[in-house]
């Protein structure tokens, strides 16, 4: 299956809570303890979806701008997860309007995987990440970490050849191998590098509860499988059924789900961004801390979010006054 096949559908943010948005709130907190970024940062959260990781942010110090390309996401998020720290915009995540080193860090969580212009987009997480500051993202390991979709994946595989070519395409990326993303990290040139596996527990209710994760849901599963005949469809049901039930009655499974945790640090050196998408904004850094490449984020000076939104804040800042975004 050519790339350009995999489907995706991010419009519904109640689709998106159900098919994976709610295991994204048990992956945020181990995220955020890997990519530890002090309380008081200004981070941003790139295609931030529903607003997992920008509330989780929020509620540990940080000021956050959350950009999503879905206007249907950021109306879920702002409806479910609102914080006087958080402010929800619509953009594109491959050319960001912000100046270059204005946030202490640039975050992502399962997203990067589903974005084709990837080196691109952490290019971007890169230019607009200060120096010393963190770019960190987490995707799903598509080899072997995702065994609660791979039931039905490789259930359909037998039985149906979209679904055989469904399964090399998603299994056969390397960059979401372990290491791949590290790989490109260093690529792009980020330092001090580090990636981690991180396990969360996907519990479903009910086989029906599993089952409508794969009806109802916005990717190329979800595509592939309701295309095909009621009989065709029944078919993988019945053995996926099989599968989840393993002889037992009806009821709550757990599924593992491996996801990949890389961080990378901004390099104190400016000529980091010479070589890179924002060549025409080089120039002289002001703000060069020579404790950047310490573990932790170390935040500029505080602001409030209290009076006025977010990004007016940002924008405010004294060490941005007078900078005008893309």
């Amino acid at each position: 299956m050519e790339a350009a096949e995999l489907r995706y559908n991010w419009a519904d943010p109640d689709v998106y809570e159900t098919f994976i948005g709610r295991w994204s709130e048990h992956l945020a907190s181990p995220f955020l303890t890997r990519a530890n970024i002090a309380p008081g940062s200004r981070v941003l959260d790139v295609a931030c979806g529903t607003g997992v990781l920008s509330k989780a942010l929020a509620e540990a110090g940080a000021h956050v701008i959350g950009v999503d390309a879905s206007e249907g996401y950021l109306e879920g998020a702002r409806r479910r997860r609102s914080h006087p720290n958080i402010a929800y915009e619509h953009g594109d995540v491959r050319h960001m309007r912000f100046d270059t080193d204005f946030f202490d860090a640039a975050v992502s969580t399962l997203a990067l995987d589903v974005i084709p212009e990837i080196e691109q987009v952490v290019a971007e997480m890169m230019r607009v990440t200060r120096p010393g500051g963190v770019v960190a993202s987490a995707v799903t390991q598509f080899l072997g970490g995702m065994p609660a979709f791979d039931l039905v994946i490789n259930t359909g595989a037998v039985l149906e050849a979209d679904f055989a070519r469904l399964r090399s395409m998603r299994a056969g990326r390397q960059l979401f191998w372990p290491n791949g993303q590290a790989t490109l990290w260093r690529k792009i040139g980020l330092v001090d590098v580090t990636e981690i596996p991180v396990v969360v527990d996907c519990e479903y209710a009910s086989f029906a509860d599993y089952w409508a994760t794969f009806t109802d849901g916005p990717g190329s599963i979800t595509s592939i499988l309701m295309a095909l005949s009621d009989d065709a469809r029944g078919s993988i049901e019945q053995h996926v059924r099989a599968g989840y039930l393993v002889g037992l009655p009806d009821g709550p499974r757990s599924f593992p789900m491996m996801f990949r945790v890389v961080r990378g640090l901004v390099p104190a050196s400016f000529w980091r961004a010479c070589n890179g998408p924002a060549r025409a904004r080089c120039g002289p850094s002001a703000d060069l801390n020579p404790a950047g490449r310490s573990s932790a984020v170390v935040p500029r000076q505080r602001f409030s979010f209290s009076c006025i939104s977010a990004s007016a804040q940002l924008a405010a800042h004294p060490s941005h006054r007078g900078k005008t975004g893309r």
